[in-house]
């Protein structure tokens, strides 16, 4: 393998893949990042079984072919080499690869290349095309609700379904739930549940143009994610999904409209109320204002009032002040609705005037 290419773009491929590399030496060969030259295209590749990432670049390729090296090295290497053209060949007889960039030259042990493994097991199956800045936005607005530290269950994963010509996507902690809807025109019926590594890692690579497109297919147990230069295959995870929609409240007994970044900035400040545990703040509603109380017997306490459009009777509910914040802090408006009932039912919040945002947050009791 022989091949000219430029740092920047190297380094573009090595950064979307290198999170897909597996950080336990299980089998060595996992460790290590793919490199297959073939036909003017660099194909590089990680995979640690569980999520696959594969990007591509156009290069000067002299002479084809494959090689693995050790990622926790070259990467690094590549990070720190100048900008400009980078020179890279495989020296077979040493099993080594070497690297060439201004008046330096690298050299690593290469593995073999036809152990690593492929990242599908499959004919993927289309299902759907969307535009990558709304999977970003869906991904942003429900990935923080998915449990933590569960990473094979489903409640550890983000629902994705499409069905009636809506895409859907769920995240629920059994203590908060959100759901995020948008249309679109044509796909096929699916149903899967992504682990939230994986939501998180594909928006990171998805790009901003708003003429990106991503399509997204299945293969039994895995999902692929494809865009222009950049695939991403996850394993799905296994078990029923519950049925977010008896989760969503009707109705609730009283509606506020308040300005979205008043609230943020009250509640970041009750935030500081909380020294051992999660800050709570209550929540009391009456007559167009809402007050704002948090407490720790060990730290003090604050008080603060908004302004806001009341309708409904008063109403006091209590809730975990980083579970609203995870809400409204993703938030694309200038005002939020807010459902709030009393006792222990649950309270739900939306941005105004968009109804395919919902966030519902179960209550907490204060002594």
């Amino acid at each position: 393998m022989r091949f000219a290419g430029t740092q920047g773009e190297l380094l573009r491929c090595l950064d979307m893949v290198g999170r897909a590399v597996a950080n336990r030496d299980v089998n060595p060969i996992m460790t290590g990042i793919y490199l297959e030259c073939e036909n003017g295209r660099l194909t590089v590749r990680a995979t640690d079984n569980e999520i696959g990432i594969e990007a591509y670049t156009a290069v000067q390729a002299a002479q084809p072919g494959r090689v693995v090296v050790e990622a926790k090295y070259f990467l690094p290497l590549v990070r720190r080499l100048p900008p400009g053209d980078v020179f890279i060949q495989e020296l077979s007889e040493q099993q080594m690869i070497e690297i060439k960039a201004g008046t330096g030259s690298f050299r690593f042990q290469t593995m073999a290349a036809d152990q690593f493994p492929s990242l599908t097991v499959g004919e993927p199956k289309p299902l759907l095309r969307i535009s990558s800045q709304v999977a970003a936005r869906m991904i942003k607005q429900t990935v923080y609700a998915a449990q933590k530290d569960q990473s094979h269950s489903v409640f550890g994963g983000v629902l994705m379904e499409y069905a009636e010509g809506e895409l859907r996507f769920v995240a629920t902690d059994t203590s908060r739930l959100c759901l995020n809807r948008t249309a679109v025109a044509e796909g096929e019926p699916f149903k899967m549940v992504l682990p939230a590594r994986t939501c998180i890692e594909l928006q990171r690579i998805l790009p901003s143009d708003p003429d990106s497109m991503l399509e997204i297919a299945s293969m039994g147990s895995q999902a692929l994610f494809r865009l222009e230069n950049v695939i991403l295959v996850s394993r799905l995870l296994e078990g029923q999904y519950p049925d977010y929609t008896r989760v969503i409240p009707s109705a609730t007994e009283t509606e506020i409209v308040v300005p979205l970044s008043d609230l943020v900035a009250a509640l970041e400040r009750a935030e500081l109320m909380g020294k051992k545990g999660p800050a709570i703040v209550t929540l009391s509603i009456e007559e167009g204002i809402m007050r704002l109380d948090s407490r720790d017997v060990e730290l003090g306490e604050s008080t603060e009032s908004l302004m806001v459009d009341q309708n409904g009777p008063a109403v006091t509910s209590a809730f975990q002040v980083r579970f609203l914040l995870d809400m409204l802090k993703t938030a694309a408006s200038d005002k939020v609705r807010i459902g709030l009932s009393s006792g222990l039912n649950p309270g739900m919040v939306r941005p105004v005037d968009d109804d395919t945002y919902v966030y519902v947050l179960m209550p907490v009791r204060v002594i």
